[in-house]
């Protein structure tokens, strides 16, 4: 089965190995880590309604043969924070680090999930619930059944809460969309201004490319068949996730995701020139489907990233409208960021009015100390900030929203249309492409740097942008590679 992670019949065997084997491969993370000692867990807390919001209400109104998606999260999770200081006192390699964070995450997460296992599979042989998912990136089933299904489940001791799904279809996200203007003819040949603003060609003269870094995205798929991508896709289930219609060959119905991802990643051939790091290869999840939010893609999709694409990079071109400072999306990021993924996101389209960025950009409280998501603002070809770019104070109480600033406006990027075909696009979506690409040149030439000693090289050299000092457009200023990279170059692994 390609997915491993969907499960239809035999649950008892599932639940068993999905989580501690299943796609992501096992490994020996806490035993190198010191097993004997137990693992910090949390105990979540479980209120006397289990179900977010109204969802109790909803179901017991429902007729009974209606079905439902629930995310049912359970009541042990991995104090990620307490495990991350555990590792940092092992002075452990990145790669060694990576394998604790995942094996310590999957062996919490299949522990519990296998005391819930005989509910599961009792309720899946009455019918009361069909398609279950369980993943480790946080310790959660995603479970799909009736209303009596899901209300059984609420009663075992192991359930924390029960949220419903929930999909920004019937919403509009500012991040989510790349304005498309004619602006100048592409041609037989063109080369991005973005390449020479951020300095990334005088890195190439260095031998930087992104050779041997692994670029992710979370998107509305890939076209693989493009010549900015083409051959350079990660072989096998590591390169290509499709929760949706379990395809095998990376696709694209919308055209985002290959818009943005070229920009990090795009080969450069035959002088059309736009991607920043063209010798990195890269993977897909089709997390946002036509371009939709929806809690259970990007669950099944941050587990993905985690577990088996194990990616360097993660650029999270999407945002979503549900409720200005939901966390929902946390535990994703903290779970990448402390398994060594620099993890990136757009600013968002909502400006240039103050306080309008969208999360999870916007969002406070992130691994390992509480801070921001990495988000970029985006730039106009003049080098001031673009007015469609969205602007600060976070509105989440963030003191660094956003982060910094990348070419965000007038960019050639590759279509989804045709394997030569191409568009002139601007927005924060392709700000972060582009921040993305950069981060894996910089991984490139120091490759044992952790996130945040980049996130710091990256803050501390970038080129003021008027008004002087920080401020809400721009926040530190726009990116420049060549002094990010003589400060990364001393700084390594610190």
């Amino acid at each position: 089965m390609r997915f491993c992670l969907r499960v239809k019949r035999g649950l008892v065997l599932a639940l068993a190995t999905a989580v501690t084997v299943g796609c992501a491969r096992t490994t020996q993370g806490p035993v190198e880590a010191g097993a004997a000692r137990p693992l910090p867990v949390r105990g979540v807390r479980s209120p006397a309604n289990r179900f977010e919001g109204n969802f109790r209400a909803r179901l017991t109104a429902a007729p009974a043969s209606q079905r439902f998606v629930a995310l049912v999260d359970l009541s042990e999770q991995l104090d990620l924070k307490a495990y991350a200081r555990r590792l940092r006192a092992s002075s452990l390699s990145k790669a060694k680090t990576r394998a604790a964070i995942v094996g310590a995450l999957e062996l919490v997460a299949s522990r519990q999930q296998a005391r819930l296992r005989p509910l599961l599979d009792g309720l899946m042989a009455e019918g009361a619930i069909g398609e279950v998912r369980p993943v480790a990136v946080v310790n959660r089933v995603v479970v799909e059944g009736t209303a009596a299904g899901l209300l059984a489940i609420a009663g075992s001791d192991e359930v924390a809460a029960i949220r419903p799904d929930w999909t920004s279809e019937r919403t509009a996200s500012r991040a989510g969309e790349i304005p498309v203007g004619p602006g100048e003819p592409l041609g037989v040949s063109f080369r991005s201004w973005a390449i020479d603003a951020m300095k990334a060609d005088r890195l190439w003269r260095r031998g930087f490319d992104g050779t041997g870094v692994v670029v992710a995205i979370i998107d509305t798929g890939a076209f693989e068949a493009h010549e900015q991508l083409r051959e350079r896709r990660v072989p096998g289930d590591r390169g290509w996730f499709d929760p949706v219609e379990a395809s095998s060959l990376a696709s694209d119905r919308h055209g985002h995701g290959t818009g943005v991802l070229s920009q990090a990643v795009g080969a450069n051939p035959d002088g059309r020139v736009l991607g920043i790091a063209p010798g990195a290869r890269w993977a897909a999840a089709l997390g946002n489907w036509r371009n939709f939010y929806s809690r259970s893609r990007m669950t099944l999709a941050a587990d993905w990233v985690l577990r088996v694409a194990r990616p360097d990079v993660l650029i999270n071109a999407w945002s979503h409208e549900e409720g200005d400072c939901n966390d929902f999306d946390r535990p994703f990021i903290d779970a990448w960021k402390a398994s060594g993924i620099f993890v990136v996101f757009p600013a968002g389209n909502g400006g240039p009015g103050r306080a309008t960025g969208e999360s999870p950009a916007q969002l406070s409280g992130i691994f390992p100390r509480g801070g921001a998501p990495f988000s970029v603002a985006g730039l106009a070809l003049t080098g001031s900030p673009d007015p469609l770019s969205s602007r600060g104070p976070s509105r989440c109480g963030s003191p660094a929203f956003p982060t910094l600033a990348a070419p965000g406006a007038d960019l050639p990027m590759a279509s989804a249309g045709a394997p030569r075909g191409y568009l002139r696009g601007g927005g924060t979506s392709l700000s972060a492409g582009l921040l993305g690409g950069a981060a894996a040149l910089l991984l490139q030439a120091a490759p044992e740097t952790n996130p945040e000693t980049l996130e710091r090289a990256l803050v501390k050299t970038a080129r003021d942008v008027a008004p002087h000092g920080r401020d809400d457009a721009t926040g530190a200023g726009a990116v420049d590679l060549e002094a990010a990279l003589a400060l990364l170059l001393g700084e390594s692994g610190s």
